[in-house]
């Protein structure tokens, strides 16, 4: 059975008081936010973001993979033609608590998973051992990305499930 109907219907709902069409392309703030596709996990409630505040990523784990940096490349390049400047951009990572990629890094389920795709890459990464730990290997994999402009500013935070609060675990920092 589909919710599609239901989705609908709280698009009607949304859309008979729509009067945000004229949004600038530009978020209102310079941040770009990598967090995870669990339902719990939504920066729309968890930092208050508004329609037309932030760009946001979502990927299973808020993990840095290929993909993130190509996108997070492309989305500089679109900023930086659009305005003729340096972008000033931060890239926020939110993981969270309870996430089920840590299960990834449980030895039984990494076996499983790795049996499964046939190569221990998907196991290397999304699974997250440790958060802490992963966050800052997930900042040092943009730096070692060549597309990943050097001038971009990030930083990685934890999302408690829990208790609903951020906590920072690297603080901002320029790539270069």
């Amino acid at each position: 059975m589909s919710d599609l109907a239901t989705l609908y219907e709280r698009n009607a709902a949304f859309a008979a008081g729509f009067d945000q069409g004229d949004l600038p392309i530009k978020p209102g703030l310079s941040t770009l936010i990598l967090t995870c596709v669990d339902a719990r996990v939504d920066p729309a409630h968890y930092a208050g973001l508004d329609l037309g505040d932030a760009l946001t990523l979502r990927n299973v784990g808020a993990r840095v993979t290929d993909a993130v940096g190509l996108e997070v490349a492309m989305l500089w390049a679109l900023m930086s033609m659009a305005s003729g400047t340096t972008p000033e951009i931060e890239l926020v990572i939110i993981q969270h608590t309870q996430c089920g990629m840590a299960r990834f890094a449980l030895p039984e389920v990494a076996e499983k998973v790795t049996a499964r795709f046939g190569t221990s890459a998907v196991v290397e990464t999304y699974g997250i051992p440790d958060l802490n730990e992963t966050l800052a290997g997930d900042v040092e994999r943009l730096r070692s990305n060549p597309t990943v402009p050097r001038e971009l500013k990030v930083s990685g935070h934890i999302y408690d499930i829990a208790t609903g609060r951020l906590s920072e675990v690297v603080s901002t920092q320029t790539l270069g």
